[in-house]
C-alpha cells in the first residue's frame, strides 16, 4: 500500500508519490481550500479594501447563493457586513494606537528613572 499523504487544507489523503502530490498541490480544490484557510486570518483592513473594490454579486444579493462561491469575482458582502468590517478595522486600529502609546510612555518612564 505504501505511504499516504494527508492534506490538512482539503481534509483528504492519497497515496504519496511525486506525481500524486504534485497533482494535488496544483489542483483547483486544494488551492481554493488553502486560500479559504488563509483568508480566515487576514486583517479587517485588507478584507475591507478588497471587498470595497469589487462590485456586488447580483445573483448572491437576489438568492443568497452563488454558484461560484469563493471563486466569484464579485462581492458577497452586504452593506451591513461592510459596516461591521469597517467597525472592526477601526477597533483594530484604535487598539494598535493604544499599544503604541503605552509602549512610548513606558520608554519615557524608563528614561526618567535612569536620568
Amino acid at each position: 500500500m505504501g505511504k499516504r499523504y494527508f492534506c490538512d487544507y482539503c481534509d483528504r489523503s492519497f497515496q504519496d508519490n511525486l506525481h500524486n502530490r504534485k497533482k494535488h498541490l496544483n489542483g483547483v480544490q486544494h488551492l481554493r481550500a488553502k486560500k479559504a484557510w488563509y483568508d480566515l486570518f487576514r486583517d479587517a483592513a485588507a478584507v475591507l479594501l478588497e471587498e470595497q473594490s469589487k462590485k456586488p454579486c447580483r445573483k448572491f444579493l437576489q438568492t443568497g447563493q452563488c454558484d461560484f462561491g469563493f471563486n466569484c469575482r464579485f462581492s458577497h458582502m452586504t452593506e451591513e457586513d461592510l459596516e461591521k468590517l469597517n467597525a472592526q478595522r477601526k477597533g483594530d486600529q484604535r487598539r494598535k494606537e493604544q499599544r503604541s502609546q503605552l509602549a512610548q510612555s513606558r520608554i519615557g518612564w524608563r528614561r526618567e528613572q535612569r536620568g
